[in-house]
């Protein structure tokens, strides 16, 4: 199977979708990703996934109708799951950023040990050696992120210790050590760190 064939399929199943069809877009899309699993050779499918991980993630080239990309629905986070595992199991990138992208934090199938650290997939990513602009910012983006929902309930408390506090703006500042950080970015980052260190003074 060739990319331009799984996107037709793909795209049938986003028009049923857009005309209320939900039953029959869903029965349409388990009938052909079942298809796909039990008739497209690995290496052909691998090229398929790669290819529209690219054009939804990279390129966002399938807007939807009330959000800035179509959702995707189990069937295709499915084939994706198998996709991705592979390629995080062989330190591919940029496939673990899209991991990252794709399965979230709260929800990453490639990540046995989520309990003990809370995005490894995107703290590899950012080690790789192909490391990319997006990463870099997603992995500052999840810094700030943590720094956000510890200073939630202030001044009646603090959401993170001091030490939690200090290790990740240990992480952020060996970012901003290493790479290039949009401005607007860093500057959330000083404000926080402001934040913080008057509110444990």
């Amino acid at each position: 199977m060739i990319y331009e064939q799984f996107i037709t399929e793909i795209q049938k199943y986003w028009d049923l979708r857009k005309k209320g069809l939900k039953k029959q877009a869903n029965s349409f899309l388990s009938a052909f990703t079942k298809y796909f699993k039990e008739n497209v050779s690995e290496r052909d499918a691998d090229a398929v996934l790669f290819q529209f991980c690219k054009e939804y993630i990279d390129e966002m080239k399938f807007p939807g109708d009330h959000l800035p990309r179509r959702h995707l629905p189990f069937q295709i986070t499915e084939l994706l799951d198998s996709y991705l595992s592979r390629e995080c199991e062989r330190d591919q990138m940029p496939q673990m950023r899209w991991a990252y992208q794709i399965f979230g934090n709260t929800y990453n199938p490639h990540d046995p040990t989520l309990d003990h650290d809370f995005f490894p997939i995107l703290k590899r990513a950012y080690m790789h050696e192909k490391c990319d602009p997006q990463t870099v910012k997603l992995y500052f983006e999840e810094q700030l992120a943590s720094l956000w929902l510890g200073q939630h309930h202030f001044p009646e408390s603090c959401g993170i210790t001091k030490e939690e506090f200090e290790s990740i703006v240990s992480v952020a500042n060996k970012i901003l050590s290493e790479k290039t950080v949009e401005p607007q970015l860093v500057d959330e980052f000083e404000y926080y760190v402001k934040l913080y260190q008057t509110y444990f003074e």
